[in-house]
C-alpha cells in the first residue's frame, strides 16, 4: 500500500504543509486555488524547497491527486512508474520537487490540455520556479510539459532559464494514457531513466547504492 492511501499517512502531511521545508510552495497553491478555477494538490510535505535540485514537470491533477497532493507516493500508476524510474535511477526522491503545466485539477482527472489551459500554466510555473531556487534541471515529461517550457520561455521567462543555468530534459509522459505506440511501456521507463541519470550528473547528485 502506497503511503498517501493511508488516512493517518495524509493527516500527519495536512499537518506539515506548513513546515519552513515547502510553506513557500503551500502559500502558492493556496493562492492559485482562490482563482476558482479549481481545487490544486499540494506538493508532498515530505519534500523541501531548499533540497531539490530536479524539477519533475508534468501536464494535469491525474487520479492519484485524490488524495489532496502531488506526490510519488500516490496510489496511482503514473506515481508507480515515476517511483520505479527513481529507484532504477538511484535517484532519491528528496533531491525532487513535482509541478504541473495545468495545476488545476480537471473534470474525471483528464491528463490532456488545450493550448488555452496550457498558456494559463505560465505564470503559475513562473511564480513555482522562483521559489525552488537550488532547482537545476527540468524533466518535461510528455508533450503539454514541452510546450509549457516553449510557451515560457518565449514569453515571461525570457533568458530565465539560461540566466539560471537550468537545463531542460525532455522525457514521455508518466500516464499509460498518453503512452507512446512506437515504444513498450517497459522501453518508455529505460528512456526515463536514462534522462533521470543525465539530470542527476548535471546536478551533481550520486545514485543510491542499491539497498540503502
Amino acid at each position: 500500500m502506497r503511503r498517501m492511501s493511508d488516512p493517518a499517512y495524509v493527516s500527519e502531511s495536512q499537518d506539515r504543509l506548513h513546515g519552513e521545508n515547502i510553506e513557500p510552495i503551500t502559500q502558492l497553491c493556496d493562492s492559485l486555488e482562490a482563482t476558482d478555477k479549481g481545487p490544486i494538490p499540494y506538493v508532498d510535505p515530505a519534500l523541501d524547497v531548499d533540497e531539490a535540485r530536479i524539477l519533475v514537470l508534468t501536464s494535469a491533477p491525474g487520479p492519484g491527486t485524490a488524495s489532496g497532493f502531488l506526490s510519488h507516493e500516490n496510489d496511482d500508476d503514473a506515481s508507480e512508474r515515476l517511483l520505479r524510474v527513481f529507484s532504477s535511477a538511484g535517484l532519491d526522491p528528496k533531491y525532487t520537487i513535482p509541478w504541473l503545466v495545468h495545476p488545476w485539477t480537471q473534470e474525471d482527472y483528464a491528463l490532456n490540455l488545450t493550448k488555452e489551459r496550457i498558456a494559463t500554466g505560465v505564470k503559475p510555473f513562473n511564480r513555482f520556479l522562483k521559489r525552488v531556487p537550488r532547482v537545476v534541471a527540468i524533466i518535461a515529461h510528455g508533450g503539454e510539459s514541452q510546450k509549457l517550457i516553449k510557451a515560457f520561455s518565449s514569453t515571461i521567462g525570457g533568458s530565465v532559464l539560461s540566466a539560471k543555468a537550468i537545463k531542460v530534459f525532455n522525457a514521455p509522459a508518466l500516464h499509460a494514457q498518453s503512452a507512446n505506440r512506437k515504444f513498450t511501456p517497459e522501453e518508455l521507463e529505460d528512456q526515463m531513466v536514462e534522462t533521470y541519470g543525465q539530470a542527476m550528473r548535471l546536478c551533481g547528485i550520486r545514485p543510491l547504492v542499491s539497498g540503502n
